[in-house]
């Protein structure tokens, strides 16, 4: 199953997981695999998990391991070629918006961005995005305490990682992307 972490409890080792079947299961320090520390979980983070009865009869989620945000796979997919599926640039705003909710919980804000934003849209040519790089990986270490600053800065940086150097329309893409996050981050509001 899959779904959601909407609560941690640090002090007693325990969180909430509101799953796609619409149920909420709690998950303990011990439910987690794969390597997953309570120390890494965080709110709106993408969990796959099994339910197992509990002791006291409860259903609880085990084996929780972390997986890729859906919207983060989305722009995986689509980002670089978006010119090639203009009948999907709809879906493309409302996953965009979605993921703008999803920086706004996060409490990533577009003046935490801005700065890549500016030099973004000031790149020429392929290159200058793929420079970025170490800008997207300081802006990720400076803000360690924002997991979903993190999310979004690696996403940048596996966009920058996969475009064509001889391939304009990627920058073009690339450009078209940043400046649709920030937009609708801006629009779903709360933004300093």
């Amino acid at each position: 199953m899959i779904g959601e972490v909407t609560k941690i409890n640090f002090r007693e080792k325990k969180g909430l997981i509101h799953a796609e079947d619409g149920q909420d299961y709690e998950f303990y320090e011990s439910s987690l695999g794969n390597g997953l520390k309570l120390r890494d979980v965080y709110e709106k983070l993408d969990i796959e998990f099994e339910i197992n009865q509990g002791k006291t009869g409860k259903r609880i989620a085990l084996n929780c391991r972390a997986i890729e945000n859906k919207n983060v796979k989305y722009f995986k997919e689509i980002v670089l070629d978006l010119n090639e599926k203009k009948d999907q640039y709809d879906t493309f705003c409302d996953n965009v918006k979605m993921y703008a909710e999803r920086l706004k919980f996060g409490k990533v804000t577009t003046s935490m961005i801005r700065k890549i934003y500016a030099r973004v849209l000031n790149a020429h040519k392929v290159m200058d995005i793929k420079l970025l790089r170490p800008h997207f990986a300081y802006t990720s270490g400076r803000n360690e305490k924002l997991p979903l600053l993190r999310e979004f800065m690696n996403l940048l940086d596996y966009l920058a990682k996969k475009m064509d150097i001889n391939n304009e329309q990627h920058l073009h893409n690339f450009k078209q992307f940043m400046e649709a996050i920030v937009a609708y981050r801006k629009y779903v509001g709360d933004d300093k």
